[in-house]
């Protein structure tokens, strides 16, 4: 069985690729920014992908829960950067997609 430690190696993986894709020159800031929501929303993250893993809660249910934390990404290293609004906003979107679309791969 998968546990949080895969879970979040692999969003930061994703994210790799995805700042690679998206982030011309930014990877290291957008995997500091990914690492510290995932620090943020450690506690919460834990406990959802157990009770999903479990089956307890739906798929429905964890990315609502998880869209719900989309405002603790605060991307401070990508602003420092200064990445535009809109790209930071989309970036935010696509890390919040990537936690929700890894925990079912890891947890279903």
């Amino acid at each position: 069985m998968a546990n949080f430690e895969d879970f979040t190696q692999a969003v930061e993986d994703a994210v790799k690729e995805l700042a690679k894709q998206t982030l011309t020159g930014l990877k290291d800031e957008a995997l500091n920014d990914a690492k510290a929501f995932l620090d943020t929303a450690a506690d919460d993250l834990q406990r959802w992908t157990k009770l999903l893993a479990q089956g307890d809660l739906s798929q429905d249910d964890f990315a609502w829960l998880v869209k719900g934390r989309k405002d603790v990404a605060e991307l401070h290293a990508l602003k420092e950067a200064g990445l535009a609004l809109v790209k930071l906003d989309e970036f935010r979107t696509a890390l919040i997609g990537l936690v929700v679309d890894t925990a079912f791969d890891i947890f279903l």
